[in-house]
Protein backbone atom coordinates (compact mmCIF):
# COMPACT_ATOMS: atom_id res chain seq x y z
CA UNK A 1 0.00 0.00 0.00
CA UNK A 2 2.94 2.20 0.81
CA UNK A 3 4.61 1.58 -2.09
CA UNK A 4 1.61 2.16 -4.57
CA UNK A 5 1.24 5.24 -2.92
CA UNK A 6 5.26 6.57 -3.34
CA UNK A 7 5.04 5.87 -7.15
CA UNK A 8 1.46 7.72 -6.86
CA UNK A 9 3.55 10.66 -5.05
CA UNK A 10 6.67 10.26 -7.82
CA UNK A 11 4.50 10.39 -10.76
CA UNK A 12 2.49 13.28 -9.57
CA UNK A 13 6.00 14.87 -8.83
CA UNK A 14 7.63 14.02 -12.50
CA UNK A 15 4.01 15.36 -13.82
CA UNK A 16 4.59 18.49 -11.91
CA UNK A 17 8.10 18.90 -13.17
CA UNK A 18 7.39 18.06 -16.40
CA UNK A 19 5.09 20.74 -16.54
CA UNK A 20 7.35 23.16 -14.99
CA UNK A 21 9.80 22.70 -17.56
CA UNK A 22 7.39 22.99 -20.64
CA UNK A 23 6.28 25.79 -18.70
CA UNK A 24 9.03 27.37 -18.60
CA UNK A 25 10.14 26.33 -22.07
CA UNK A 26 6.86 28.11 -22.90
CA UNK A 27 8.15 31.29 -21.35
CA UNK A 28 11.35 31.48 -22.89
CA UNK A 29 9.57 30.56 -26.26
CA UNK A 30 7.45 33.75 -25.76
CA UNK A 31 10.55 36.26 -24.77
CA UNK A 32 12.28 35.44 -27.83
CA UNK A 33 9.20 35.76 -30.01
CA UNK A 34 8.34 38.95 -28.09
CA UNK A 35 12.09 40.01 -28.37
CA UNK A 36 11.77 38.75 -32.39
CA UNK A 37 8.53 41.27 -32.65
CA UNK A 38 10.13 44.13 -30.94
CA UNK A 39 12.84 43.90 -33.26
CA UNK A 40 10.84 43.55 -36.11
CA UNK A 41 9.08 46.68 -34.91
CA UNK A 42 12.07 48.61 -34.16
CA UNK A 43 13.24 47.48 -37.28
CA UNK A 44 9.76 49.09 -39.16
CA UNK A 45 10.01 51.93 -37.05
CA UNK A 46 13.38 52.83 -38.50
CA UNK A 47 12.44 51.89 -42.06
CA UNK A 48 9.51 54.10 -41.66
CA UNK A 49 11.86 56.82 -40.16
CA UNK A 50 14.15 56.81 -43.11
CA UNK A 51 11.32 57.09 -45.09
CA UNK A 52 9.57 60.00 -43.79
CA UNK A 53 12.81 61.86 -43.81
CA UNK A 54 13.65 61.24 -47.38
CA UNK A 55 10.31 62.31 -47.87
CA UNK A 56 10.73 65.76 -45.95
CA UNK A 57 14.30 66.17 -47.72
CA UNK A 58 12.49 65.79 -51.50
CA UNK A 59 9.39 67.78 -50.90
CA UNK A 60 12.25 69.92 -49.20
CA UNK A 61 14.08 69.58 -52.42
CA UNK A 62 10.79 70.22 -54.52
CA UNK A 63 10.09 73.52 -52.68
CA UNK A 64 13.53 75.23 -52.89
CA UNK A 65 13.47 74.22 -56.66
CA UNK A 66 9.85 75.95 -57.29
CA UNK A 67 11.15 78.89 -55.16
CA UNK A 68 14.42 79.17 -57.16
CA UNK A 69 12.96 78.56 -60.67
CA UNK A 70 10.08 81.60 -59.65
CA UNK A 71 13.26 84.17 -58.43
CA UNK A 72 14.96 82.44 -61.87
CA UNK A 73 11.90 83.82 -64.18
CA UNK A 74 11.62 87.45 -62.24
CA UNK A 75 15.20 87.47 -62.56
CA UNK A 76 15.23 86.85 -66.15
CA UNK A 77 12.09 88.87 -66.79
CA UNK A 78 13.93 91.88 -64.97
CA UNK A 79 16.77 91.28 -67.20
CA UNK A 80 15.61 91.13 -70.34
CA UNK A 81 13.58 94.34 -69.26
CA UNK A 82 16.72 95.83 -68.18
CA UNK A 83 18.51 94.49 -71.40
CA UNK A 84 15.81 96.43 -74.12
CA UNK A 85 16.68 99.40 -71.91
CA UNK A 86 21.05 98.77 -71.57
CA UNK A 87 21.11 97.34 -74.98
CA UNK A 88 18.81 100.90 -76.25
CA UNK A 89 21.41 102.91 -74.15
CA UNK A 90 24.42 101.12 -75.51
CA UNK A 91 23.32 101.73 -79.32
CA UNK A 92 23.08 105.44 -78.42
CA UNK A 93 26.80 105.72 -78.88
CA UNK A 94 26.65 104.10 -82.88
CA UNK A 95 26.60 107.49 -84.96
CA UNK A 96 24.66 105.37 -87.56
CA UNK A 97 21.99 104.38 -85.07
CA UNK A 98 21.57 107.70 -83.70
CA UNK A 99 21.35 108.70 -87.22
CA UNK A 100 18.36 106.25 -88.27
CA UNK A 101 16.57 106.51 -85.07
CA UNK A 102 16.61 110.49 -85.63
CA UNK A 103 14.99 109.97 -89.17
CA UNK A 104 12.64 107.41 -88.36
CA UNK A 105 11.34 110.22 -85.19
CA UNK A 106 11.55 112.99 -87.70
CA UNK A 107 9.16 110.54 -90.22
CA UNK A 108 7.02 109.62 -87.56
CA UNK A 109 6.46 113.28 -86.66
CA UNK A 110 4.26 113.79 -89.93
CA UNK A 111 1.46 111.54 -87.97
CA UNK A 112 0.78 114.05 -85.73
CA UNK A 113 2.48 117.37 -87.30
CA UNK A 114 1.79 117.09 -90.67
CA UNK A 115 -0.99 119.37 -90.46
CA UNK A 116 0.93 122.09 -88.40
CA UNK A 117 3.99 122.03 -90.95
CA UNK A 118 1.35 122.56 -93.54
CA UNK A 119 0.13 125.45 -91.53
CA UNK A 120 3.78 126.88 -90.86
CA UNK A 121 4.33 126.38 -94.32
CA UNK A 122 1.07 128.39 -95.52
CA UNK A 123 0.21 130.96 -93.30
CA UNK A 124 3.46 131.68 -92.00
CA UNK A 125 5.87 131.19 -95.23
CA UNK A 126 8.41 128.87 -93.49
CA UNK A 127 11.20 127.48 -95.54
CA UNK A 128 11.64 124.08 -95.46
CA UNK A 129 14.89 124.72 -94.12
CA UNK A 130 12.87 126.55 -90.68
CA UNK A 131 10.23 123.43 -90.76
CA UNK A 132 13.42 121.04 -90.66
CA UNK A 133 15.14 122.70 -87.92
CA UNK A 134 11.56 122.52 -86.00
CA UNK A 135 11.46 119.18 -86.78
CA UNK A 136 14.59 118.51 -85.48
CA UNK A 137 14.18 120.11 -82.35
CA UNK A 138 10.55 118.40 -81.72
CA UNK A 139 13.15 115.03 -81.59
CA UNK A 140 15.46 116.82 -79.67
CA UNK A 141 12.80 117.44 -77.36
CA UNK A 142 11.61 114.12 -77.29
CA UNK A 143 14.94 112.52 -76.83
CA UNK A 144 15.69 115.51 -73.81
CA UNK A 145 12.80 114.34 -72.73
CA UNK A 146 13.44 110.85 -72.52
CA UNK A 147 16.55 111.24 -71.09
CA UNK A 148 15.18 113.00 -68.17
CA UNK A 149 13.03 110.02 -67.49
CA UNK A 150 15.43 107.64 -67.89
CA UNK A 151 17.87 109.74 -65.40
CA UNK A 152 14.75 109.73 -62.78
CA UNK A 153 14.65 105.79 -63.19
CA UNK A 154 18.75 105.55 -62.63
CA UNK A 155 18.41 107.79 -59.29
CA UNK A 156 15.06 105.05 -57.92
CA UNK A 157 12.58 107.49 -59.08
CA UNK A 158 9.17 105.34 -60.02
CA UNK A 159 7.19 107.58 -62.84
CA UNK A 160 3.68 105.51 -61.34
CA UNK A 161 4.45 107.09 -57.93
CA UNK A 162 6.88 110.09 -58.76
CA UNK A 163 5.25 111.97 -61.05
CA UNK A 164 6.04 114.92 -60.23
CA UNK A 165 8.89 114.68 -59.45
CA UNK A 166 10.12 113.34 -62.90
CA UNK A 167 7.41 115.85 -63.95
CA UNK A 168 9.57 118.39 -62.86
CA UNK A 169 12.97 116.99 -65.12
CA UNK A 170 10.77 116.73 -68.24
CA UNK A 171 9.97 120.33 -67.42
CA UNK A 172 13.17 121.86 -67.26
CA UNK A 173 14.85 119.59 -70.56
CA UNK A 174 11.21 121.29 -72.46
CA UNK A 175 11.55 124.56 -71.22
CA UNK A 176 15.15 125.18 -72.95
CA UNK A 177 14.21 123.38 -76.34
CA UNK A 178 11.27 125.60 -76.18
CA UNK A 179 13.61 128.77 -76.24
CA UNK A 180 15.38 127.63 -79.19
CA UNK A 181 11.92 126.80 -80.90
CA UNK A 182 10.56 130.14 -80.15
CA UNK A 183 13.22 131.25 -81.89
CA UNK A 184 12.88 129.14 -84.95
CA UNK A 185 9.16 129.56 -85.26
CA UNK A 186 9.26 133.32 -84.17
CA UNK A 187 6.36 134.57 -81.90
CA UNK A 188 3.56 133.61 -83.63
CA UNK A 189 4.45 130.11 -85.42
CA UNK A 190 5.68 129.43 -81.58
CA UNK A 191 2.11 130.28 -80.39
CA UNK A 192 0.59 127.78 -83.29
CA UNK A 193 2.79 125.29 -82.13
CA UNK A 194 1.35 125.51 -78.43
CA UNK A 195 -2.06 125.90 -79.25
CA UNK A 196 -1.97 122.82 -82.30
CA UNK A 197 -0.17 120.95 -78.86
CA UNK A 198 -2.88 121.72 -77.11
CA UNK A 199 -5.53 120.57 -79.18
CA UNK A 200 -4.21 116.96 -80.07
CA UNK A 201 -6.50 114.59 -78.69
CA UNK A 202 -9.19 116.57 -80.55
CA UNK A 203 -7.67 116.99 -83.77
CA UNK A 204 -7.39 113.20 -83.26
CA UNK A 205 -10.86 112.55 -83.18
CA UNK A 206 -11.89 114.37 -85.88
CA UNK A 207 -9.27 112.48 -88.03
CA UNK A 208 -11.12 109.35 -86.94
CA UNK A 209 -14.74 110.75 -87.17
CA UNK A 210 -12.94 112.20 -91.04
CA UNK A 211 -11.75 108.49 -91.48
CA UNK A 212 -15.04 106.82 -90.79
CA UNK A 213 -17.15 109.43 -92.97
CA UNK A 214 -15.06 109.09 -95.67
CA UNK A 215 -16.35 105.92 -97.40
CA UNK A 216 -20.18 107.12 -96.45
CA UNK A 217 -21.89 109.79 -98.76
CA UNK A 218 -21.70 112.29 -96.43
CA UNK A 219 -18.01 113.18 -96.31
CA UNK A 220 -16.49 115.64 -93.72
CA UNK A 221 -13.94 118.38 -96.32
CA UNK A 222 -11.00 119.58 -95.29
CA UNK A 223 -12.32 123.07 -94.64
CA UNK A 224 -14.94 122.30 -91.76
CA UNK A 225 -12.36 119.88 -89.91
CA UNK A 226 -10.79 122.86 -88.01
CA UNK A 227 -14.31 124.26 -87.11
CA UNK A 228 -15.20 120.75 -85.35
CA UNK A 229 -11.54 120.81 -83.29
CA UNK A 230 -12.23 124.43 -82.27
CA UNK A 231 -15.74 123.13 -80.92
CA UNK A 232 -14.50 120.16 -79.18
CA UNK A 233 -11.42 122.01 -77.65
CA UNK A 234 -13.83 125.05 -76.81
CA UNK A 235 -15.24 122.27 -74.13
CA UNK A 236 -12.55 120.79 -73.09
CA UNK A 237 -9.89 121.33 -69.93
CA UNK A 238 -6.43 122.44 -70.95
CA UNK A 239 -5.06 118.97 -72.59
CA UNK A 240 -1.61 117.15 -71.88
CA UNK A 241 -1.66 115.15 -74.45
CA UNK A 242 1.28 116.33 -76.60
CA UNK A 243 3.56 114.66 -77.70
CA UNK A 244 6.67 115.81 -75.52
CA UNK A 245 5.19 115.36 -71.91
CA UNK A 246 5.70 112.60 -69.25
CA UNK A 247 2.22 110.91 -70.41
CA UNK A 248 2.44 111.39 -73.70
CA UNK A 249 5.55 109.58 -73.42
CA UNK A 250 4.47 106.46 -71.55
CA UNK A 251 0.55 106.58 -73.31
CA UNK A 252 1.62 107.21 -76.71
CA UNK A 253 0.41 110.59 -79.16
CA UNK A 254 -2.91 109.10 -80.69
CA UNK A 255 -4.54 109.82 -77.46
CA UNK A 256 -8.46 110.90 -78.87
CA UNK A 257 -10.88 113.01 -76.91
CA UNK A 258 -14.52 112.09 -76.60
CA UNK A 259 -17.46 113.26 -78.47
CA UNK A 260 -19.96 114.12 -75.93
CA UNK A 261 -23.49 113.87 -77.03
CA UNK A 262 -24.59 117.50 -75.99
CA UNK A 263 -21.86 118.53 -79.46
CA UNK A 264 -23.68 116.00 -81.96
CA UNK A 265 -26.18 118.33 -82.73
CA UNK A 266 -23.43 121.35 -83.63
CA UNK A 267 -21.12 118.98 -85.20
CA UNK A 268 -24.01 117.83 -87.51
CA UNK A 269 -25.05 121.41 -88.05
CA UNK A 270 -21.39 122.27 -89.63
CA UNK A 271 -21.35 118.97 -91.60
CA UNK A 272 -24.97 119.67 -93.06
CA UNK A 273 -25.92 116.21 -91.50
CA UNK A 274 -28.86 115.01 -89.61
CA UNK A 275 -27.60 113.65 -85.74
CA UNK A 276 -28.30 110.15 -86.36
CA UNK A 277 -25.46 109.76 -88.80
CA UNK A 278 -23.06 110.74 -86.01
CA UNK A 279 -24.75 109.16 -82.96
CA UNK A 280 -23.92 105.57 -84.18
CA UNK A 281 -20.34 106.30 -84.46
CA UNK A 282 -19.95 107.69 -80.71
CA UNK A 283 -19.30 104.23 -79.32
CA UNK A 284 -16.24 103.86 -81.51
CA UNK A 285 -14.41 107.33 -81.19
CA UNK A 286 -15.05 107.55 -77.75
CA UNK A 287 -14.32 103.83 -76.70
CA UNK A 288 -10.40 104.94 -75.99
CA UNK A 289 -11.21 107.71 -73.39
CA UNK A 290 -13.57 105.26 -71.49
CA UNK A 291 -10.41 102.55 -71.20
CA UNK A 292 -8.54 104.96 -69.57
CA UNK A 293 -10.10 104.66 -65.92
CA UNK A 294 -9.70 100.45 -66.36
CA UNK A 295 -6.03 100.72 -67.41
CA UNK A 296 -5.10 103.01 -64.64
CA UNK A 297 -6.96 100.74 -62.31
CA UNK A 298 -10.48 102.09 -61.71
CA UNK A 299 -12.43 99.71 -62.96
CA UNK A 300 -15.44 101.78 -63.05
CA UNK A 301 -15.66 105.77 -63.51
CA UNK A 302 -18.52 108.30 -64.86
CA UNK A 303 -16.67 107.86 -68.07
CA UNK A 304 -17.69 104.25 -68.31
CA UNK A 305 -21.49 105.05 -67.91
CA UNK A 306 -21.49 107.02 -71.31
CA UNK A 307 -22.65 110.53 -69.80
CA UNK A 308 -21.02 113.17 -71.78
CA UNK A 309 -19.28 114.82 -68.52
CA UNK A 310 -17.35 112.00 -67.76
CA UNK A 311 -16.20 110.75 -70.76
CA UNK A 312 -14.83 114.79 -71.53
CA UNK A 313 -13.28 114.41 -68.24
CA UNK A 314 -11.60 110.69 -69.16
CA UNK A 315 -10.69 112.22 -72.67
CA UNK A 316 -7.83 114.26 -70.54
Amino acid sequence: MDSSRNYLLLFLALTTLGGVILAWHQHLELIHLRAALQEKDLDAQLHQHEFDTKLAALQAKAKAAAINDAASQISSDDQRQRGRFGNLRAQMNNPEFVRLLSLQQKAALNSSYAPLFKQLAQKLALSPAQIDAFQNLLVQKQNAARDAIQAARDQGLDPRTDRAEIGQLVAQSNAEIDQQIQGTLGPDGFTQYQNYEQTLPERNTVTLLQQMLSYTNTPIPDQDVQPIIDLLASDAPKSDSNPTNTRALFGGTNRTAPIPEADVVPIATLLNVSPPTLEPLLPTINAQSKLGPFLRGGGTSSASTGSPTGAQTAGH
